[in-house]
């Protein structure tokens, strides 16, 4: 009788996952043979480089726009054709190996053995002069090594060992200043070295020790409150530490996993923060509201599963949604302020590969909004528009107390005078005399403000209701597609400037701009 049960869940799961991917398909599956570590998204074109397990980097270029009319005209042929999702057996969207052919639609620029073991993790240089020019990556060889993006040539390199306080240690996370040359690496016993990207040979300019007591699982950028401070996420505390003087707040235990991290997009100060847990909810920390030693809010998002990943969405049509992908291989998109998943799309299931769920570990934003998310056995790149909002699910009941009341005061918070929060943060007088370079293109103080928004009461979601039933009734939202990038021009232009303001994964924020 419970095998029975059991397999009528499944088909459920299966048929509503089924039902998901119609809605809303990928416009690109790249299907990797050795496991996928490391993803990152140019701030500017459509590339994006790869890390693997074998310590191989590829960089790739791929045709958005030819990829979204093809995939737009496979799915209208298929929806024509057939009576119902349960009877599809073939992917309509375009999909490919990593190492791809010259002329297709995904092609590979570069591939090199860049690391002896793992290549651990990737990122483009995303200051204002160098906007895409370099990548950085380390390796579990514990070299960090700078390329330029264009050729995968090495141009520096540091062997990091050295710089370890134990035996043992190893980097998890790479990190960079979007407004100074400052690189940091985040290392499994919760050490946060910082380098002169600019110079990788020459000495060590700043480390924080003991971060935490575990691995660094996470590094944030508070570029508008100051470049020396940065956001820290490791086992089960989110620390705000200064670089040149160690921990300057560090949370409560949150007795959960703190997984990922980011900015929602429409705040401009640094202030709010998302964090993903490993029980399957996203939570609201605010610093203007108790520096960061406690959430304020949460949202149940799949329970029971962890959210490894988690980005904003770089929409200012959403200006309040993010993304976050978890370990059931579904991506989720979130209104923070009115505390729900919206939208909910597949990136794996347990049909496709053996059985096996190809877990998100990886969300990336490109240079045109489009979301890429990754697990170890592929990546997607999604189309930009057609994002639509699910009906509500049902709230739990069985919903903390605490989650109502915390989100009046995010309300309250919102709208009260931040004078106190920022006079104490930004007390960072010696900051410039501290430094040699010249910091012209990333000092200047943004005069923006954080919006004030009335919102409604949050609700506590439970995602698994809106799996099992929420995509029967959603209406398409159309959306204008985004004006292509100018092409011909070396220039940045005016979008791809928006665009470097505000995101620290594909697209990064920046000061002054």
């Amino acid at each position: 009788m419970a095998k029975s049960k059991n397999k009528k869940k499944s088909k459920r799961t299966e048929l509503a996952a089924r039902e998901i991917e119609l809605r809303v398909a990928p416009i690109l599956e790249v299907q990797y043979t050795e496991p996928l570590f490391t993803v990152a998204a140019h701030p500017t074109e459509p590339v994006i480089v790869s890390g693997l397990a074998t310590g191989h980097v590829y960089c790739n270029r791929y045709d958005a726009e030819a990829l979204e009319d093809q995939q737009r005209r496979e799915r209208e042929r298929i929806a024509s054709s057939i009576r119902s999702v349960s009877q599809l057996k073939n992917k309509w969207w375009e999909v490919t190996n990593y190492d791809a052919a010259k002329g297709s639609l995904y092609t590979t620029l570069w591939k090199t053995k860049r690391h002896k073991g793992s290549c651990r993790s990737v990122i483009f240089d995303p200051t204002t002069s160098n906007a895409g020019k370099y990548i950085y990556t380390v390796g579990s060889d514990n070299v960090i090594k700078k390329a330029t993006a264009e050729t995968g040539k090495v141009a520096s390199k540091v062997d990091i060992v050295k710089e370890y306080q134990s035996k043992g240690d190893s980097v998890t996370k790479l990190c960079h200043s979007s407004t100074h040359d400052f690189l940091l690496a985040g290392t499994e016993n919760g050490l946060v070295l910082v380098f002169d990207s600019k110079n990788l040979g020459s000495s060590i300019k700043y480390s924080v020790a003991e971060a935490h007591e575990d691995a660094i699982n996470h590094i944030l950028p508070m570029p508008h409150v100051s470049a020396y401070h940065y956001l820290t996420l490791g086992l089960t505390t989110l620390s705000h530490i200064d670089i040149r003087k160690g921990i300057i707040t560090q949370s409560d235990n949150q007795e959960d996993e703190l997984l990922s991290m980011c900015y929602p997009t429409d705040d401009t100060m640094n202030d709010t923060v998302l964090v993903g847990h490993g029980e399957g909810i996203v939570t609201i920390w605010k610093n203007s509201k108790n520096k960061f030693m406690d959430q304020l809010s949460r949202i149940k998002v799949n329970k029971g599963v962890s959210i490894d990943c988690i980005v904003p969405s770089m929409n200012e049509d959403l200006p309040e949604s993010v993304w976050c992908g978890d370990s059931d291989g579904f991506l989720h998109r979130l209104d923070y302020r009115k505390g729900k998943v919206v939208e909910t799309r597949l990136h794996s299931n347990a049909t496709e590969k053996h059985g096996a769920i190809d877990e998100v570990g990886i969300l990336d934003i490109d240079y045109n909004y489009r979301l890429i998310s990754a697990g170890m056995d592929s990546l997607k790149i999604w189309s930009g528009s057609g994002n639509e909002e699910q009906p509500e699910a049902e709230v739990d009941d069985e919903s903390d107390d605490d989650s109502e009341d915390s989100a009046d005061d995010m309300e309250n918070s919102d709208k009260e005078d931040n004078s106190d929060s920022d006079s104490d943060i930004n007390d960072d007088s010696d900051s410039e005399s501290d430094l040699n370079e010249s910091d012209s293109d990333g000092s200047s103080e943004n005069d923006s403000k954080a919006k004030s928004v009335n919102e409604k009461k949050r609700k506590v979601v439970d995602i698994n209701k809106l799996t099992a039933k929420g995509n029967e009734h959603g209406e398409e939202k159309e959306e204008s597609e985004p004006a292509r990038p100018k092409k011909k021009v070396k220039q940045l232009s005016t979008k791809q400037l928006r665009n470097l303001q505000r995101h620290e994964h594909g697209i990064k924020r920046f000061d002054g701009l």
